[in-house]
């Protein structure tokens, strides 16, 4: 007789399937007005999962052999359902994209986003506290987590209008809040209405949050922050950028012009944070004048944080977690990639003494290191860097504390596994982090000395 365990698992897959019945009957058909939208206007939407990645996940779902523990075939079924899923939510996620260029085309296309400032930092490495000071600061405009979840101009000028009318701000916040585990916003300051990492949204439409699930060695490969795959260059020098270009230009024209700023001050950014180091080298291609900060941690504590959180995440309905063993093979490599990559093209920014703005002399691009340490040891001195080197100003906005801020401390987790506990070898890691290990406890610490 099942278990039931067992019965409910059969019950989320047939209600999948009744899922997957009605979708594909409202999306079929809209398929080939997505095509002839795209011909019409240029452009294939960014936010459309390609039937070669659809082909390429079906193959990982039925040839995957991840051991400790074994994929069996009641995952690999409900993977498959996912996956198809995507599929059929694609056309209606496009031509809701293609709905904006319809209304709004031209305006976007007249708009003008000079300098954007991105913070591509790792995950883990207190890069949501450094956007939570920035994005007060009128000079920067950000999209908020829901407007990158649901990339649609015209969507966001029609809820204030409608729904928004009786489902208030603090109602939307306190239904999402609750969806999220108690363990995730231990560690997570984390607000719908607020910027957050970028890339979620990106990944949630092509299929990278399904990797992880599918063993270490296609998660290394496929939630790779720091590099792409072969087959994903296309997918990250181009919908990647243009997903960022276009949801840029829709975040401007909807805030519209700064009327609270004085006519000489310059207008306002675009300001975007996420772990998106894989596109940062197309990114400086595409806007040779835009800002680049980064916050390193010690690598070790970040893995470790990185690990815990992740397996904290909500989980799927019919997987649940992703098992540790799995959690742990993939990020030790995927976080150590992160690190070497981030040396090779954060460090050239520091390498010259001499050279207070930080500037890339090959690309242009205006960057900057601060170190988690010094974050928190010392947050005045760490935001007037950053106003500083990125923005040219000796003041910091006044919202900013002069001090450490222990209202956005984070410790005593509910779960927190160590290293040790993981099975992670610290040597063997640190060895092939040594690098970033000297750049981070030696170059930079010593440079925040010298500036402060």
């Amino acid at each position: 007789m099942p278990t039931e365990g067992r019965m409910k698992k059969l019950g989320l897959m047939a209600f999948k399937v009744i899922q997957l019945f009605v979708l594909a009957t409202w999306s079929l058909w809209l398929f080939p007005v997505v095509w002839i939208l795209s011909r019409l206007y240029h452009q294939r939407p960014p936010n459309m999962v390609y039937d070669s990645q659809v082909l390429r996940y079906l193959r990982y779902a039925w040839t995957a052999t991840p051991q400790n523990p074994p994929m069996d075939v009641g995952t690999r079924i409900w993977l498959t359902l996912c996956i198809v899923q995507q599929f059929f939510q694609s056309p209606i996620s496009g031509l809701a994209w293609l709905l904006d260029e319809v209304l709004y085309g031209q305006q976007l296309d007249a708009k003008n986003i000079d300098t954007p400032f991105f913070v591509i930092s790792a995950g883990r490495s207190g890069s949501t506290q450094l956007t939570r000071y920035l994005e007060q600061d009128p000079i920067f405009v950000a999209p908020n987590i829901l407007m990158c979840l649901f990339p649609y101009l015209w969507l966001w000028k029609l809820v204030p209008l409608t729904i928004g009318k009786v489902w208030t701000q603090d109602a939307v916040r306190e239904f999402i809040m609750k969806q999220m585990p108690p363990e995730s916003l231990e560690r997570h300051e984390m607000d719908p209405f607020q910027a957050d990492t970028f890339d979620v949204a990106f990944m949630g439409i092509h299929l990278g949050f399904l990797s992880l699930y599918m063993g270490p060695v296609i998660g290394a490969m496929e939630f790779s922050m720091a590099d792409f795959a072969p087959h994903n260059q296309s997918l990250v020098e181009k919908d990647y950028i243009q997903f960022i270009d276009r949801i840029a230009r829709k975040t401007m024209l909807y805030n519209g012009k700064n009327t609270t700023m004085q006519q000489q001050q310059p207008e306002r950014r675009f300001y975007l944070k996420g772990h998106f180091l894989l596109a940062a080298p197309a990114l400086a291609q595409k806007y040779p004048s835009c800002t680049m900060v980064t916050v390193v941690r010690d690598p070790l504590r970040r893995l470790q944080s990185t690990i815990n959180f992740l397996r904290v995440n909500p989980a799927d309905p019919y997987l649940g977690h992703v098992p540790w063993t799995w959690l742990t093979q993939a990020l030790v490599e995927t976080e150590a990639r992160y690190c070497e990559v981030e040396y090779s093209f954060f460090a050239s920014a520091n390498n010259d003494e001499n050279d207070d703005t930080n500037n890339d002399p090959t690309t242009g691009v205006n960057k900057c290191v601060i170190r988690f340490d010094d974050f928190v040891q010392d947050l005045e001195g760490c935001m007037s860097k950053v106003y500083k080197e990125c923005l040219g100003r000796d003041d910091v906005h006044h919202h900013i504390p002069n001090r450490h801020d222990h209202s956005r401390n984070r410790s005593n987790y509910s779960v927190n596994k160590s290293l040790e506990e993981l099975g992670v070898d610290q040597d063997i890691y640190r060895r092939r982090v040594h690098h970033y290990i000297r750049w981070i406890e030696e170059d930079l610490k010593k440079q925040h000395a010298k500036t402060t």
